[in-house]
């Protein structure tokens, strides 16, 4: 492996291990099925990001390479509609209880909902638009293998992060009070919440034209 590569290798690794720690949604949501569910529920939502991001890279990538493109209208109705499916997942946060949790009342997120909840997130957009999609391009001057190799690496730094946090968190929830549990699940739903209004605010920024979008293709 020369040089270059080896660069995209590392660039890969240690922008999938900066991913997979960063908060955000899928992140949160992750924490809380694990600690509610246990850790093979958390684990799943582990690939989320994988599922999510195919597609759009698949769209991004592409675009990137060839087009010229204001993004900004698209992103801003991805991000409200993003908000509103936080909302609901913030919602089911605060609504369990100790008596329902006891009851086994409290109910999964299927890993569909979860990518869907993703889809929305305009942070995905942006984040390779600006960062992943033009390093994947750069990668593609020199080579479909040089592309693939940054792709395989950050793919599989992020889902091993978020693994391993679902497998400790899945490990400690039986050490932790129920009521403790309780809290520190409306304390996520607060986070996503929180998300929510960012991603409103996003949304409304955008389409008031104080954030615009672009693809800046060659």
């Amino acid at each position: 492996m020369d040089a270059e590569n080896f660069s995209f290798l590392w660039k890969g690794i240690l922008l999938g291990i900066h991913a997979g720690i960063s908060p955000g949604p899928v992140t949160t949501l992750l924490v809380t099925e694990s600690l509610l569910h246990g850790r093979r529920a958390g684990m799943k939502i582990a690939f989320v990001p994988v599922l999510t991001d195919l597609p759009v890279v698949a769209v991004i990538i592409p675009l990137l390479y060839y087009l010229t493109f204001d993004a900004t209208t698209v992103i801003a109705v991805i991000s409200m509609v993003g908000a509103l499916i936080l909302c609901g997942f913030s919602y089911e946060s605060f609504s369990v209880t100790e008596s329902r949790y006891e009851r086994g009342e409290v109910s999964r997120i299927s890993l569909w909902k979860a990518v869907g909840m993703n889809f929305f997130n305009p942070n995905l957009y942006i984040y390779w638009i600006t960062i992943c999609g033009p390093l994947a391009v750069s990668g593609l001057y020199r080579g479909w293998a040089t592309m693939f190799l940054f792709l395989a690496t950050f793919y599989i730094s992020i889902t091993s992060v978020k693994l391993g946090l679902s497998l400790t968190v899945g490990s400690v929830r039986h050490s932790l009070n129920l009521k403790v549990i309780v809290w520190i699940n409306r304390f996520l739903g607060a986070a996503m919440l929180l998300f929510a209004l960012f991603f409103f605010r996003q949304g409304f920024q955008m389409l008031t034209g104080e954030i615009t979008i672009h693809f800046s293709g060659k």
